[in-house]
């Protein structure tokens, strides 16, 4: 795929009903991608508002931005979904305490984290 975006949803994280909560949860996800995805591509990794069919229903998922193939971008979400349910729903809210993350709303207007993208090292 060129550069355009892959939403990557987590479902563990979409349980929340709590969508800043669910934004600051994908935050932590994304800055542990290094770790989740060791020997992973080069890939960008951002914070996105997916809406699914109309613009009333958007919820917080992950954007897999730059060339990957369907292979890797299936092998990234398998590993990145197993290292959340590893981990939990639980462990996931108390880490997301402190870490910057934009609020909801403002992911949903297109303001951008304060966050950098995390991008998988080469190996």
């Amino acid at each position: 795929m060129a550069d355009g975006c892959t939403p990557l949803e987590v479902p563990a994280v979409l349980e929340l009903r709590d969508y800043d909560l669910a934004v600051r949860c994908l935050e932590v996800v994304r800055s542990h991608l290094p770790a989740i995805l060791p020997a992973g591509p080069r890939f960008r990794v951002e914070l996105i508002a997916l809406c699914h069919h109309h613009p009333d229903n958007a919820y917080p998922a992950l954007g897999v931005f730059g060339p990957h193939t369907w292979a890797e971008f299936g092998a990234a979400e398998a590993r990145i979904n197993a290292w959340v349910a590893e981990r939990g729903l639980d462990w996931l809210i108390a880490e997301s305490a402190g870490i910057t993350a934009p609020s909801w709303v403002g992911l949903r207007a297109g303001r951008s984290p304060d966050a950098e993208s995390a991008t998988i090292p080469d190996v």
